[in-house]
C-alpha cells in the first residue's frame, strides 16, 4: 500500500523536522514571553514524523487524519482521500470504482498511475470564499471552475457528482471560472452554474492552484481508461456542506472485508494545537534565526508544500498565499494575484491564528535583518530595507514554507538552513525582537557564549 506521498529525502529541512521531534522537549524556537517555557511544549508533540502520514486503516488514507491535531480541519483546506487496495490496484484491469462516502454522500474516486484511487473534497462555502480572492488563472487560492450539483456534465459514462453540493474542475470553460482578468465573475452557493458540456476544457490553462502535485490518471484502455476530458479536468474537488460547524465528518471506504472509517472534525483549530519551536533559546551574532510553526490550518494543499508570506509590520499587517513557490521563486509576488488575505481570516475560520506580526526593535535597537533564501526572494529598496516585488520594506516581509507536503509544520529556512532572518554581526547582547502569532508573544534574544578548550 502507498500512504506516504513522498519518499524520504535526506535534506536539511526534513532532517531538521526529525530533530525537532527528537529533541522537542528541550528545544523551543523562541522564548515565549507570556507562557512558562518549561510547560509550553508539555505533551504537544507525540511521536510524529512529518514526512510520513500513517493511516489507522489498512487501505484508506485521509490527509486530515493526524493524531497531532486530533483530525481537525478548517477553512478552505482540501482533503485528499486515497484507497490503496492490492485487490484493485492493477493498471491493466478494469475494476468497479471503490465506494467511498463523506457523511454518507458518494465521493467519486479515480485511479492514478500508481494503482491507487484518489478523491478530493472541501467545504463548499469555504472553497467559494477562497476562490473569490483569486483573480488569475493558476494563482492564489484558485479552486478552478465551479459547477453546481444539478450539472449534467460528466467526463465519462457513469461518473457524476450528483451527491455533492457542487464540484470544481482544474480546467474548464463553464463561465464560472473565477478569473476576473478574463471575464470571470464572483461566485456564490446560489449561482453555481449547471455545467452541461466541455466548453473550453481541452484548451484552457490550469485554473486550479490548491492541488499542485496530484497523481496523474490511469489511461490504460484495458484498465481505468481515463479519457482526454477526464485528464484535463483532473483533479476534481468535490464539495460538501459543513457550514454548521463544528461538523463531524465521516469518511467511509466500504471495503468487502468491512468498512474502513476515518472520523474528522470540521471546526476552528483549537489554539492548543498551534505552536512555535526552534533549536535554541538564544541567538549569537550572525546566527540564522531558524523557527518552525505548527499550524495545520495553513496546510491548504495536501499534495505539495504550501507557502505563506506576511507583511509583519503591526501597523500594516498583510498575508499572502503562495507569493513564492516552494523553491523561493516568485509565484503570485509581483502580479495581480498577490491578494492580501488578512481581512479574510475570520471568513476562513481562523481564530487567533493566521496573523503574524513583529516588533523589530522593542528596546530601540535593531538586532537582525531580512535576507533572501530558498523560500523567498527579496531585494533592497532605496531606503536600505529588504522587500519583495509586492511587499514594501516597511511592511517587513517574512515567508514560511511547509517542511513537507501535508505536514502542517512551516519553517522560515530553506534546505540549506538559511533563514529569512539573520542576527546582525554587531547585535548587542541581551537585546531582542519579538514575534506574535496566535496571541502568543515570542522573543528572539541575542546571546553571547563562551567556549572552553582543553588541550593535552
Amino acid at each position: 500500500m502507498k500512504f506516504q506521498r513522498f519518499d524520504f529525502v535526506s535534506n536539511f529541512r526534513q532532517i531538521s523536522s526529525l530533530l525537532l521531534i527528537l529533541i522537542l522537549m528541550s528545544s523551543i524556537v523562541f522564548l515565549p514571553s507570556t507562557i512558562n517555557p518549561a510547560k509550553a511544549m508539555d505533551g504537544l508533540l507525540p511521536q510524529y514524523e512529518p514526512v510520513q502520514h500513517v493511516s489507522s486503516n489498512p487501505n484508506l488514507y485521509v490527509s486530515a487524519e493526524n493524531p497531532l491535531t486530533t483530525n481537525y480541519f478548517a477553512g478552505p483546506m482540501v482533503i485528499e482521500v486515497i484507497v490503496s487496495d492490492p485487490n484493485i490496484n492493477q493498471l491493466n484491469q478494469a475494476y468497479g470504482e471503490p465506494v467511498v462516502t463523506v457523511n454518507d454522500k458518494r465521493l467519486r474516486m479515480e485511479q492514478g498511475t500508481d494503482g491507487n484511487w484518489y478523491g478530493y473534497f472541501a467545504d463548499r462555502n469555504q472553497a467559494i470564499a477562497a476562490a473569490n480572492t483569486a483573480v488569475l488563472t493558476g494563482k492564489g487560492l484558485n479552486f478552478g471552475g465551479f459547477c453546481g450539483p444539478n450539472s449534467s456534465f460528466s467526463p465519462k459514462s457513469g461518473l457524476d457528482y450528483s451527491e455533492t453540493v457542487g464540484f470544481t474542475i482544474a480546467r474548464g470553460g463553464f463561465g464560472s471560472i473565477n478569473d476576473t482578468n478574463n471575464g470571470g465573475t464572483k461566485i456564490s452557493p446560489s449561482n453555481l452554474p449547471a455545467c452541461t458540456n466541455v466548453q473550453g476544457v481541452l484548451t484552457t490553462n490550469q485554473m486550479e492552484h490548491v492541488i499542485r502535485e496530484n497523481e496523474t490518471l490511469n489511461t490504460n484502455i484495458a484498465g481505468f481508461a481515463a479519457n482526454v476530458v477526464e485528464e484535463n479536468i483532473w483533479p476534481v474537488i468535490q464539495l460538501y456542506d459543513f457550514s454548521a460547524f463544528p461538523t463531524p465528518v465521516t469518511v467511509d471506504y466500504q471495503n468487502a472485508g468491512g468498512d474502513q472509517i476515518v472520523n474528522l472534525t470540521f471546526d476552528r483549530i483549537p489554539s492548543s494545537m498551534i505552536r512555535v519551536f526552534a533549536d535554541r533559546t538564544g541567538f549569537p551574532p550572525n546566527a540564522q534565526v531558524q523557527g518552525d510553526l505548527l499550524d495545520p490550518q495553513l496546510n491548504i494543499d495536501p499534495t505539495s508544500e504550501d507557502s505563506w508570506t506576511w507583511g509583519t509590520s503591526p501597523t500594516n499587517n498583510t498575508l499572502y498565499y503562495m507569493a513564492f513557490d516552494r523553491t523561493g521563486k516568485p509565484d503570485a509576488d509581483g502580479t495581480p494575484a498577490m491578494q492580501n488575505l488578512i481581512g479574510n481570516l475570520t471568513t476562513f475560520m481562523f481564530n487567533h491564528n493566521g496573523a503574524l506580526t513583529q516588533n523589530v526593535a522593542p528596546q530601540g535597537v535593531v538586532v537582525a535583518k531580512l535576507q533572501s533564501n530558498g523560500i523567498q526572494t527579496l531585494f533592497e529598496d532605496n531606503n536600505g530595507f529588504m522587500r519583495t516585488q509586492s511587499i514594501s520594506g516597511f511592511s517587513v516581509p517574512l515567508t514560511l514554507c511547509e517542511l513537507t507536503p501535508n505536514s502542517g509544520i512551516f519553517s522560515d529556512y530553506d534546505d540549506g538552513g538559511i533563514a529569512d532572518i539573520v542576527i546582525l554581526n554587531n547585535a548587542p547582547r541581551d537585546k531582542s525582537f519579538t514575534i506574535i502569532y496566535n496571541d502568543q508573544s515570542y522573543s528572539v534574544v541575542v546571546k553571547y557564549y563562551d567556549g572552553k578548550l582543553t588541550m593535552g
